[in-house]
């Protein structure tokens, strides 16, 4: 376990790995599991977003409470406009549409989780996973190790390092 620390006598997050912050017990779920599955799962762990795995832990995508929260949302209807007096379509819009279409009538957790997933590695720093979950806006980040998920750091496991004690 690598745990450095920085002159200011903080921990360093440059200097510390992944792996020494991750969360090894992963809660995950399947492509083919049913939504009301995983949205109990995410509900009873008290977690926001969730890997989905095959039967080998490869990581196959993300859901997110925000997948499932479509469900009982008003869809975007694409943003259409007028230019030189023909009509058309935000490109952009079309693709969320049909996103959100898909998910609010999604039955399997493969209709509705999101498949362009961005991961880390155990031996990248804390610095690092922190910068993704900033930069990318996510609130955890799959931890893969061998083609496999590992653990995920999380907001909080970030969080938790910067200030020690915080949340104890």
């Amino acid at each position: 376990m690598n745990l450095g620390q920085s002159t200011t006598g903080r921990p360093d997050a440059a200097q510390t790995l992944v792996e020494s912050v991750m969360t090894t017990k992963v809660v995950v779920v399947h492509p083919g599991d049913p939504i009301q599955e995983a949205a109990e799962k995410l509900a009873e762990h008290g977690i926001t977003s969730v890997p989905v795995v095959d039967d080998e832990s490869h990581l196959r995508g993300i859901l997110s409470d925000d997948d499932l929260i479509i469900e009982g949302a008003r869809l975007h209807i694409p943003t259409v406009f007028g230019l030189l007096g023909d009509v058309g379509t935000w490109p952009p819009s079309v693709l969320r549409f049909e996103r959100e279409l898909k998910a609010a009538f999604a039955s399997k957790v493969e209709d509705a989780m999101s498949k362009k997933v961005v991961s880390c590695s155990p031996k990248d720093t804390v610095e690092a996973a922190a910068t993704i979950l900033h930069d990318k806006k996510l609130r955890m980040l799959p931890v893969v190790e061998d083609e496999k998920v590992v653990g995920v750091v999380t907001r909080t496991d970030v969080m938790r390092f910067l200030f020690p004690g915080s949340g104890e």
